[in-house]
């Protein structure tokens, strides 16, 4: 069976076809201008089509569009009480982020019987914890690196939006911003694994993954497209 999963976040909407116990085909297009019927126009049509989308109706409409032509609509999850051996402790369950869910239903799969920390890197960076036992226990929401260096640029009336580097204690305004927005995120994954009584087994996704690896001094291995294989697994079992 091919399976098209679709992971529609806020900067960007990424995309992998799995078929024959492998992922095929995949790619990415901006959000905001998305050319998904172009990068879809030869695809072999798939048996399922599966998607997270957190980035409004707009999107949705556009990935249900350019997967008219193949006559069968995606199938868009909601975050359950429970599914694929994995618990939601949310208060409220549909709240969580429907990437967030397939994320943890991934990392429960890809290492089973563990406590893990689950971080994905994009827009915002999630920082979620998982029992053992397969049971989200909750987890924060920080702003992303590009989040925070927008807000400095655009609510201080002499720190302009530049691209700089990362530096233990930086001599320029550039090189500051973002100096100070990487380590606030890996000072936030680095308390919530100091919270744990249990120390886990740390996985970081996302974008930004391989920026803020460097930054962490904790045991934690970057594991790529959890989203994508969270709602991989959604689909086999559903």
């Amino acid at each position: 069976m091919s399976i098209l999963a679709i992971d529609a976040g806020n900067t960007r909407i990424k995309w992998a076809c799995y078929a024959h116990g492998a992922w095929q085909e995949q790619g990415w297009t901006p959000t905001e201008q998305p050319q998904l019927k172009v990068q879809w126009a030869n695809l072999k049509t798939p048996a399922r089509i599966i998607a997270s989308n957190v980035a409004g109706t707009a999107t949705e409409h556009a990935i249900t569009g350019a997967s008219q032509h193949w006559g069968a609509p995606p199938l868009y999850i909601r975050p359950q009480p429970s599914q694929c051996n994995v618990s939601n402790g949310y208060n409220e369950a549909e709240r969580l982020g429907s990437d967030r869910w397939a994320a943890l239903i991934a990392a429960h799969h890809l290492h089973p019987g563990r406590d893990l920390l689950v971080v994905q890197a994009g827009t915002a960076v999630t920082i979620d914890t998982l029992s053992a036992q397969g049971h989200f226990r909750g987890g924060m929401i920080v702003p992303g690196l590009r989040l925070m260096l927008d807000a400095l640029a655009r609510n201080t009336a002499r720190l302009a939006r530049e691209d700089g580097e990362i530096l233990p204690f930086p001599c320029n305004t550039a090189d500051a911003m973002m100096s100070g927005a990487a380590n606030a995120i890996a000072g936030a994954v680095e308390r919530g694994f100091r919270q744990l009584a249990t120390r886990p087994l740390c996985l970081i996704s996302g974008g930004d993954a391989d920026i803020l690896l460097p930054l962490l001094a904790i045991p934690i291995q970057k594991t790529d497209q959890l989203v994508l294989e969270g709602l991989l697994r959604i689909a086999l079992e559903t």
